[in-house]
């Protein structure tokens, strides 16, 4: 097995203290005395959201979307969302066998196929019906994801934050202020006794039209607050599973040629769970994530923090530490033993108040999850889809990195579905 790297980083990150134990990174993401911090790009997309808020703000916004989160939610969401975009994909590979008689497939934009109707439905936008329509949507909401950790790509950052605000801007033209007059629309028909509640749609725009909480006063300076809280929505629902779940397959792939015996487990969901919960602990989103300090700080283990400086988390040295995952763990294994109060993918969805509010609808609901009513989550689900199939990768070729990003993740990892 290869073991993992560290990710790179940017120079200015090096500048900053390093905290890169599992304790001091727990205790740092648990501790009401520090608070979100980053790049501009932080500000510009994502300022007011629930990533990047605190406090009491923090809570309201916490108890407003967290319905879009509950089982009945993530079931809606798998079952109704992810399930036929998957089908769908497959009846199109059929028709697409290559010369030789095989079906070829690449998991990177399967992945991103099967969230990007997740993305739309819990953010509210209309309109991602046609095929065109929804590559398109797509394209945009990558651009704009990318541009939301600016600080991670080799390209000029300026380029990136203004290929994002670009994004946003045809977003909101094509698809959002479309979406949003609708529920305002939907949301006054309501209050006029015309619809019951539960006729509204359940999303990040009719929440917050049924709140009036759509514009702040400083609404003409900045992206309006209504669409950085789609950005939010729209970049969370597909990112972190985009990035971190094709690593699963190579790694599985690599498991599998050493411990062959599992290969009959590939349609196994509890299996599945383990691999791609180990994937994510690998292989985290951001190289980095960064806190401030609000008042002078003294940790546990006696480092000091002043009031006001940025500190940079290194979560993903941390969810390698031997001291907590064992001698090898930087290496995959997904019959390792978690050690009791640690979660198998570590602290690749956060800790405390910040923890990823949509991490179930990835990682699904361990040992409570069935086929009929929901929630292996995500993850599992494109897995047993793929392994269904037969899915295993290409020997003629091999996944691809992209060459201007630190984030860790795979722009191409290519597979041949032998089972069609």
């Amino acid at each position: 097995m290869v073991p993992v790297a560290d990710p790179p980083v940017p120079d200015f990150v090096k500048r900053l203290q390093r905290i890169d134990t599992y304790a001091e990174v727990e205790e740092i993401m648990r501790s009401s005395d520090f608070m979100m911090a980053g790049g501009p790009e932080r500000t510009i997309f994502l300022e007011d959201t629930l990533i990047m808020s605190e406090g009491q703000r923090h809570m309201e916004l916490k108890q407003l979307f967290t319905p879009l989160m509950s089982r009945r939610a993530l079931a809606y969401y798998e079952l109704h969302l992810v399930e036929p975009v998957i089908r769908g994909a497959i009846s199109e590979m059929v028709t697409q066998r290559g010369p030789d008689g095989l079906v070829r497939t690449d998991a990177v934009p399967f992945i991103k196929a099967a969230l990007t109707r997740i993305s739309a439905s819990v953010t509210g936008v209309d309109g991602v019906d046609t095929k065109a329509r929804t590559d398109r949507f797509r394209d945009l909401v990558m651009l704009l994801s990318t541009a939301t950790t600016g600080s991670f790509s080799t390209r000029p950052v300026e380029i990136v934050l203004q290929e994002g605000r670009g994004a946003m801007a045809e977003l909101v033209r094509d698809y959002l202020q479309v979406s949003l007059d609708r529920r305002v629309e939907l949301v006054r028909r309501h209050r006029a006794g015309e619809i019951g509640l539960e006729e509204l749609p359940r999303d990040v725009l009719t929440s917050m039209a049924l709140q009036d909480d759509l514009s702040h006063p400083d609404d003409g300076e900045k992206i309006p607050y209504v669409w950085r809280q789609c950005a939010l929505f729209l970049t969370g629902s597909i990112k972190t599973t985009s990035h971190s779940l094709p690593h699963v397959f190579v790694h599985l792939d690599e498991w599998l040629r050493e411990n062959p015996q599992d290969k009959l487990l590939l349609g196994d969901p509890e299996f599945l769970h383990r691999a791609s919960a180990e994937s994510f602990r690998l292989h985290q989103v951001s190289p980095v994530r960064f806190r401030a300090a609000v008042t002078d700080v003294t940790l546990s283990t006696g480092r000091r923090v002043a009031a006001g400086e940025m500190v940079a988390i290194h979560a993903p040295r941390a969810n390698v530490q031997t001291e907590v995952f064992g001698e090898d763990a930087r290496m995959f294994n997904p019959w390792r033993t978690v050690p009791a109060g640690k979660q198998p993918w570590g602290m690749s969805f956060g800790l405390g108040t910040h923890t990823c509010p949509g991490r179930s609808l990835v990682t699904g609901l361990l040992n409570n999850g069935d086929e009929k009513h929901g929630t292996h989550g995500v993850a599992v689900k494109i897995m047993l889809a793929l392994y269904g199939l037969g899915a295993e990768l290409d020997p003629d070729n091999p996944p691809l990195r992209p060459h201007d990003s630190m984030h860790d993740h795979y722009d191409s990892v290519p597979m041949i579905l032998r089972n069609i």
